[in-house]
């Protein structure tokens, strides 16, 4: 880790706050793909909610990598750079990885809302699966 992100203590706090993440894997073409996303941090690894059927999944599939940056309030000027291994979990233990990092992200990005009813209605969109990001580098700007 570089920057303030070195301090165990400043991450956590800064990776509780409602940051928008963008995702960032590579196509088929080799170019990048690159879209916003809410994401769960476990203290070691990354999760971020998908749909079996999107492009970052089969990209990751393919691959095995991806990005994630968090940027916070524009004003500040503070963000995170992640970069590492990745892959998709699936099926029944991907539903319920969802919802249960879905819980967490409602409780940080829909404060007022039920985290286990929304979670649950989240899921039954679709085919739920869960990326998950395991950090090999992690850099930081800002203050």
């Amino acid at each position: 880790m570089r920057g303030w992100a070195a301090d165990h203590h400043a991450l956590a706090d800064f990776l509780e706050e409602p940051n928008l993440s963008r995702i960032g894997t590579v196509d088929n073409d080799g170019d990048a793909h690159v879209v916003p996303a809410w994401y769960h941090w476990d203290g070691g690894r990354f999760y971020v909610g998908c749909q079996a059927d999107d492009h970052k999944v089969a990209n990751v599939r393919r691959t095995g990598r991806a990005a994630l940056e968090i940027d916070g309030d524009i004003r500040r000027k503070r963000g995170v750079l992640v970069r590492g291994s990745a892959w998709i979990v699936d099926g029944p233990d991907g539903r319920a990885e969802y919802v249960r990092i879905s819980q967490a992200q409602v409780r940080r990005y829909l404060p007022d809302r039920p985290p286990i009813e929304m979670a649950n209605k989240m899921a039954e969109k679709g085919e739920p699966v869960v990326m998950v990001i395991d950090p090999e580098r992690i850099l930081s700007w800002g203050r």
